[in-house]
């Protein structure tokens, strides 16, 4: 250990830009970690607030169709038959429409200026009286709507300039603002909450359309019932892959992870080989002296970790201060877990790396140091 340290402070440069490139992928993954959980937070929190154990869609043509929430329809014969497979008090539908909101009632005024002061929002209908959806917290007036009315996230409340038991007009149907609630998103639009008696309205639905979806507050599903109802359940968390977009969206930002922390293996690869293979006479000397090959390779994993560690400490403090300052303008997430993943990833994989690179050092001549060939 002594002179790992020792080579560090005789080589401060080498190791100060090490550590600086392990700080710089270790700040990039904890910004890239915290983007990605930020995305998928304006992308699924309203489903996410539903207190379902499986979600119920329109099956997708064919067999190697993925379920859709634009696409799926439940008719009236799909719910009669999910409730009597799973029970009346089980089956709850659900509406799902991405419409647009404005303040005030509808009225005939120039079409143009009603599209200037619209706001796009994700209409999200319940059932009167539901415990579907308890976790939605209101800030201001009602937790949940009735018929003709709205509860809206605090954005579109902020956006419109309304307030509780002000109009807003939402697809064309007017409904009374009956509470604002904390902010929840469905495929990065705020959400509007509303009554399912109001939904046929502000979704213009087919005659024979019932809902979008049915949440279900069971796991038992009767293995027959799907194919009978040509519908599929999945669980919430499975649900989340038929959001428009959300695979590819989530699985892209997980691949760019990805690379990042194969590079910070591979950049900590390459430097300790080329600094083991420069250092591999003073490594010798150590050898002739008596110094056992477990002895210089321990010294040699001191000098990565303490690098590593360094490294990633700034690394990681950097990317929790440049999340604080991007919250406010970008969609981000960061949790005590979410900066300590990458920060632990790339020290673990940075050790494993350095593992490749001091093989070398097991296998130093020590006839080298008295000038053997």
């Amino acid at each position: 250990m002594f002179l790992s340290l020792r080579d560090i402070t005789f080589a401060k440069g080498r190791f100060a830009l090490l550590a600086t490139v392990v700080a710089l992928i270790t700040l990039l993954l904890v910004l890239l970690t915290g983007l990605t959980n930020g995305l998928g937070h304006q992308n699924t929190s309203a489903l996410e607030k539903l207190e379902a154990q499986r979600i119920v869609l329109t099956a997708p043509p064919g067999d190697s169709g993925t379920p859709s929430f634009t696409t799926s329809s439940i008719d009236q014969k799909q719910v009669d038959t999910w409730k009597d497979a799973v029970g009346e008090d089980k089956v709850e539908r659900l509406g799902i429409t991405q419409t647009s909101i404005r303040s005030g009632a509808e009225s005939s005024d120039d079409a143009a200026a009603k599209r200037s002061d619209a706001t796009a929002a994700a209409a999200m209908a319940l059932e009167p009286g539901t415990d579907l959806a308890s976790g939605v917290t209101a800030t201001s007036g009602a937790n949940h709507p009735g018929e003709g009315e709205a509860v809206l996230s605090e954005t579109l409340a902020e956006d419109m300039k309304v307030s509780v038991g002000d109009t807003v007009s939402m697809g064309g149907k007017a409904l009374k603002v009956a509470g604002v609630a904390e902010n929840e998103y469905y495929s990065h639009v705020p959400v509007a909450w509303m009554s399912m008696a109001d939904f046929p309205a502000v979704a213009h639905t087919a005659p024979d359309e019932q809902a979008t979806a049915l949440a279900l507050t069971t796991q038992d599903v009767p293995e027959a019932t799907p194919g009978d109802t040509d519908t599929v359940a999945l669980s919430t968390k499975d649900s989340l892959a038929a959001l428009p977009a959300y695979q590819s969206e989530r699985g892209s930002l997980l691949m760019m992870q990805g690379f990042l922390y194969g590079i910070s293996a591979l950049v900590v690869i390459s430097f300790l080989t080329v600094w083991t293979i420069q250092r591999t006479r003073d490594i010798a000397v150590l050898r002739a002296l008596g110094a056992s090959r477990g002895y210089v390779v321990r010294d040699s994993l001191v000098q990565a970790a303490v690098v590593l560690t360094l490294g990633v400490l700034v690394g990681g403090a950097l990317g929790l201060l440049g999340g604080m300052l991007a919250g406010s303008a970008v969609p981000f997430e960061l949790s005590a877990a979410s900066v300590a993943l990458p920060m632990v990833g790339v020290l673990v994989l940075g050790l494993l790396g350095s593992l490749l690179a001091v093989r070398r050092v097991s296998t130093v001549d020590p006839m080298i140091a008295l000038g053997g060939n």
